[in-house]
């Protein structure tokens, strides 16, 4: 069983990563920082493959020892003597508690995520929407005088 500690320990490690990562999003969520939120999806990827091949570790060690893949921690606990059950329990309550925590950040990251989106949408419907009445915004080209009239946005990039 010191296997399946050494490995639930190293999900809860993991986990403890994706949840400083979560913090961080959260602030470049707020700050509007896109690059920053590119190299934490990077990072997050990055840690999806650590915990995919931990969970397929653990699977296949539990296999091993005679018991079915899909067994939850609270199954195992009442086969192990209680010296390994203790560890196992303590082990898996700090997974837990990391979890827990990346739930919660998630959680508000999406909000955040979705908040932006809703943002963005409006600005849409604005800026495709007629104005004032009757004619739709449209971008003066290039090279055009920049009037400000009813209907047009101006392009003042150049």
């Amino acid at each position: 069983m010191d296997y399946l500690l050494d490995i639930l320990d190293k999900e809860t490690e993991v986990y403890s990563n994706y949840l400083d990562l979560a913090v961080q999003k959260k602030k470049a969520l707020v700050e509007n920082d896109i690059d920053k939120l590119e190299q934490i999806t990077d990072q997050e990827k990055n840690l999806s493959t650590k915990v995919l091949a931990l969970e397929a570790a653990r699977v296949e060690f539990l296999r091993e020892q005679g018991f079915p893949p899909s067994i939850q921690l609270s199954e195992l606990l009442p086969e192990l003597d209680s010296k390994q059950r203790d560890q196992v329990k303590d082990k898996a309550e700090g997974l837990k508690k990391v979890l827990t925590e990346c739930k919660k950040f998630t959680e508000t990251n999406m909000a955040l995520m979705k908040q932006s989106s809703n943002y963005i949408n409006h600005m849409i419907k604005i800026f495709t929407s007629t104005i004032n009445g009757n004619k739709p915004a449209v971008y003066t080209a290039k090279g055009e005088e920049n009037k400000f009239e009813a209907g047009k946005i101006a392009d003042i990039q150049g």
